[in-house]
């Protein structure tokens, strides 16, 4: 059941940059139709879900979120991802360049979003609280840090602590508008 509703956040945030997408068709409709059926066909679940646990600190005031972890394949890109049990809304994911869980230990750079960017080693990391009265969203930029994957058979562990997160200038507003660090434990299995 938790698994379902994080492939579907995982689908509807995929949705939203997919939307964006630059396509030559007659109309708009036909290219959100076109967009979802690529998306549709492209995702899958990676892995059993484990546990995650994160805590970002910003301007004195601590938000945690505590839930399943989980991993989606979309569009040939791998999303590990930790939304809350409480209110899903809140969410923690690492978007890697690749479609594939680490199958050994390894490290990745942290690095801001960028389309261009298709170094496999490369991930980005994002805290979002998309709740309707006060949307805060929290992203890596090329001075985040590196994460340390650890593989133990079956099992991927990832922790971190005081990274620095940027914050969106859209949406995070007066105190919030401040950068961050985010500190956390996840656990996910390959199958």
């Amino acid at each position: 059941m938790k698994t379902n509703k994080l492939i579907t956040l995982i689908f509807a945030c995929n949705l939203l940059f997919i939307a964006c997408k630059s396509n030559k068709t007659d109309s708009v409709e036909t290219a959100i139709e076109q967009n979802m059926d690529e998306i549709k066909s492209s995702t899958a679940e990676q892995g059993k879900a484990g546990k995650g646990k994160v805590t970002l600190q910003c301007n004195g005031k601590t938000y945690e979120i505590n839930g399943v972890c989980g991993a989606v394949t979309s569009m040939g890109t791998l999303t590990i991802a930790v939304p809350d049990d409480s209110f899903p809304a809140k969410l923690f994911s690492i978007s890697f360049k690749n479609d594939k869980l680490p199958d050994a230990t390894s490290t990745y750079k942290i690095n801001k979003y960028s389309i261009d960017d298709k170094d496999a080693n490369n991930v980005t990391v994002s805290y979002a609280d998309m709740r309707s009265t006060s949307t805060m969203i929290w992203e890596s930029d090329d001075n985040t840090g590196k994460l340390d994957f650890v593989v133990n058979g079956n099992e991927i562990k990832c922790n971190f602590s005081n990274l620095t997160l940027q914050p969106s200038m859209m949406y995070n507003k007066g105190e919030l508008n401040a950068t961050a660090t985010v500190s956390g434990e996840l656990t996910i299995y390959k199958n």
